[in-house]
């Protein structure tokens, strides 16, 4: 891959990634604790949930997968977790995440989006790219931060502040 495609390609990651994470800061700015743990059916998952698992899915894909950290995630625990965890607490763990994927990402050369790299999909394993990693990452953390915006504008209905450019 030239580099100066490369380099596009990565500040354009990083972009979705501060714009994903300024989209869930907004919505958990306008919920309450309680709100952030209310599921509207019991095999659902609620904002918190979401924001552990978005934290942890980074840490895991960026930083272990791509970076070379060690894994820690426990991905069944994002999911279990009932809380409350206090607001800031979420925020700091979705803001760390998202700064360690940001430093991964401006670390990387045209050459390492070529590598493979071996990792578990949803009920398989998948080999591909770093770069196929980074664009199913985003998709990942973009669909899931959708979700987000659409339960916190079910719970606010018109109360409901738009996040505006």
């Amino acid at each position: 891959m030239p580099t100066d495609l490369a380099d596009n390609f990565i500040a354009e990651a990083r972009d979705r990634l501060h714009e994903g994470g300024a989209r869930l800061e907004h919505c958990l700015a306008q919920l309450t604790e309680a709100q952030i743990w209310w599921r509207p059916a019991a095999a659902l998952n609620s904002i918190g949930n979401l924001v552990l698992h978005l934290a942890g899915n980074l840490r895991q894909r960026f930083g272990s997968l791509i970076g070379g950290a060690p894994d820690m995630r426990n991905r069944d625990q994002e999911f279990a977790e009932r809380g409350p965890i206090v607001k800031d607490e979420l925020l700091r763990q979705l803001r760390d995440a998202l700064a360690g994927a940001d430093a991964v990402l401006t670390h990387l050369g045209a050459e390492q989006l070529a590598e493979m790299r071996r990792y578990r999909g949803i009920g398989r394993d998948l080999d591909g790219t770093v770069l196929s990693v980074i664009v199913r990452s985003l998709t990942h953390f973009h669909g899931h931060a959708q979700e987000i915006v659409l339960l916190t504008r079910w719970q606010l209905g018109g109360q409901y502040r738009f996040l505006l450019a």
